[in-house]
């Protein structure tokens, strides 16, 4: 939305202190870098001095005041964000356990993201409303976030679609594989990056390998421990792979849970957020790999 873009630091939610230091104005460009003359020193192609904001901006630059106040807390260390991250999975598990059926969960999925597509329209199109939900929420958003679409979206968007597409054990998994492989690959990432070779654009191998343990102990969990001691719950349901009718044994799926899971979370396609990608790269392998060496 080109209308969403911040034209100025006291037109568009008050950039604070490094836009203060700034004497100018900021403008969100498409490509996600925020433009602010005069903070770092750096040029643009016009001469403007300018600092990058993305995703993994490394400093605040004062679009939440949360970020500022809590700069490792938050900001760089996302704990906050981390800690709902994880705790979906962990959420998933106990509905699965309850007896709770995909079909069941879906329309609530559905209704939530509808409240949270409106209350980012109103936050696009509404300074105040943007200063007062920023004010109650930015302690889980990105500062990249402020003028785009919440990260929340396509995390139900992509629960929503595989829980429609896929059986329910595949979409358990791509949920646990989103919930736990991707938080993994960000905080050893982050932690430990510097230390090992990259792999992919802004991806190291200590992330990638802490998502591909976190996939294989997230799939020993369900196939090994919870599907077999729960035959109750899956009585009526068609498990995608189940010991009697797959030539895969437990150890070979786990392992290619886990290289799958963390490929998902390194792969890169398009700039899509990869709140979407990951659950539904996951659940197109897991599906496929499992259907091809189904007896």
């Amino acid at each position: 939305m080109a209308s969403t873009a911040v034209e100025s630091g006291d037109e568009r939610l008050n950039l604070r202190k490094n836009v203060k230091k700034a004497n100018g104005s900021g403008k969100l460009e498409q490509n996600g870098e925020l433009k602010v003359p005069g903070v770092d020193g750096k040029q643009d192609g016009n001469g403007t001095p300018s600092i990058p904001l993305t995703p993994r901006s490394r400093s605040p630059v004062g679009l939440i005041s949360y970020h500022e106040k809590y700069r490792y807390f938050i900001h760089k260390h996302e704990i906050p964000r981390k800690v709902l991250h994880v705790s979906i999975g962990f959420l998933t598990l106990a509905l699965y356990l309850r007896g709770i059926q995909l079909s069941q969960v879906t329309p609530i999925l559905v209704a939530l993201l509808a409240i949270i597509v409106s209350l980012d329209l109103l936050r696009f199109r509404s300074k105040k409303f943007s200063e007062y939900y920023i004010t109650g929420f930015g302690f889980l958003m990105r500062e990249s976030e402020v003028d785009k679409w919440n990260g929340i979206v396509f995390y139900l968007l992509g629960l929503i679609i595989v829980f429609i597409l896929f059986p329910k054990d595949i979409s358990v998994l791509a949920v646990l594989l989103l919930s736990w492989s991707d938080t993994a690959a960000s905080s050893f990432g982050r932690a430990y990056g510097h230390l090992t070779p990259k792999l992919f654009r802004n991806k190291s191998l200590a992330g990638s390998f802490a998502a591909f343990c976190c996939g294989v102990i997230a799939s020993y969990l369900l196939y090994g421990i919870i599907f077999p001691r729960t035959p109750e719950l899956i009585a009526n349901d068609v498990l995608a792979w189940r010991p009697d009718t797959s030539s895969l044994s437990l150890t070979t799926l786990c392992i290619l849970s886990g290289f799958i899971g963390a490929t998902a979370e390194a792969v890169d396609l398009w700039g899509i957020d990869d709140n979407l990608t990951i659950p539904v790269i996951s659940a197109i392998f897991m599906w496929g790999v499992v259907k091809l060496f189904q007896n």
